[in-house]
């Protein structure tokens, strides 16, 4: 098994999350508030390794599990479905006795993240999310950015979606998006190994022919998050278009949306203290009645 890369006062541990072995990196308090921490593709769990050190500064239980098939988490041959991921990730929880807990996400991880804000939302305190569009999409509002999206069916591809994962172009090319060098290196390492880079091609290959054909349908019409939803969005973001923001009031109780100029789509690699500063204020925002809506 691979080292985990280091992360001051983070300990780790493997959860059965409802028949799939979750690994999971915490840190903090053992009475603290919960918050879940949920990355993105290609990443995994030490995305947040800047800013678990300040959630646990003030006294919160950090949780950063690594999704299904990502980092050290068991590869499976399926459910790389949004939903499932939800699914495991409520598991975990379940698994490790946390009822309540406040949770960010960034790309994936915010997209799974409104799904389970969504299925339990006596749960979910507040909801964070980073450079991600919310669920409602629906294909007449996106296909003016699909050459921005191009990239999803060349990874989504069998054979040569893991195969690209595994080369050194990909990685070249996320270099030039705004990953910082040391972050190419640790999540590079993990899609070397074939069946992670094989699990990373089903996220995408689930995603556009079972996740996008669903919401069309109209799955998420008609539902709402109740809970206070905060986004950071780094507006140089070459896949995800800021416009895919627009409406999201009309879907969310408490929406307020804060943009990063000269930023790109790898927001917390790129600015991890200023999201560790973000994310601790969007935390210590009182919860009340009285919502504000936005967006």
């Amino acid at each position: 098994m691979r080292a985990f890369p280091p992360c001051e006062g983070v300990e780790h541990s493997f959860v059965d999350a409802g028949g799939v072995q979750l690994h999971v990196a915490s840190a903090g308090p053992a009475d603290g508030p919960v918050v879940v921490l949920l990355h993105g593709w290609p990443e995994h769990w030490w995305l947040w390794h800047e800013v678990i050190p300040a959630l646990v500064a003030d006294g919160r239980r950090v949780l950063a599990p690594d999704l299904r098939g990502f980092g050290w988490s068991e590869v499976t041959p399926g459910g790389y479905e949004k939903e499932q991921f939800a699914t495991d990730i409520l598991a975990l929880l379940d698994a490790l006795g946390v009822d309540e807990f406040d949770i960010a996400g960034h790309d994936w991880g915010g997209w799974t993240a409104q799904l389970m804000a969504l299925r339990a939302p006596h749960r979910v305190r507040r909801l964070a999310l980073l450079n991600i569009s919310h669920v409602w999409q629906k294909p007449r509002r996106t296909v003016r950015y699909l050459h921005r999206l191009a990239y999803q069916p060349v990874v989504g591809a069998p054979v040569l979606g893991p195969a690209v994962q595994r080369g050194r172009f990909m990685w070249w090319v996320l270099g030039r998006s705004g990953l910082p060098a040391a972050a190419v290196t640790e999540y590079r390492a993990a899609l070397r190994e074939r069946g992670r880079a094989v699990a990373g091609s089903k996220v995408y290959r689930s995603f556009l022919m079972r996740d996008v054909p669903a919401a069309a349908r109209g799955r998420y019409d008609g539902r709402r998050l109740t809970m206070p939803t905060r986004v950071l969005f780094g507006l140089d973001d070459v896949a995800i278009k800021r416009s895919m923001l627009d409406g999201f009031g009309a879907h969310a109780d408490d929406v307020q949306i804060t943009d990063v100029p000269d930023c790109g789509h790898f927001i917390v690699d790129e600015r991890p203290q200023q999201v560790a500063a973000w994310l601790k204020e969007c935390l210590q925002e009182a919860r009340s009645g009285d919502v504000l809506r936005s967006g």
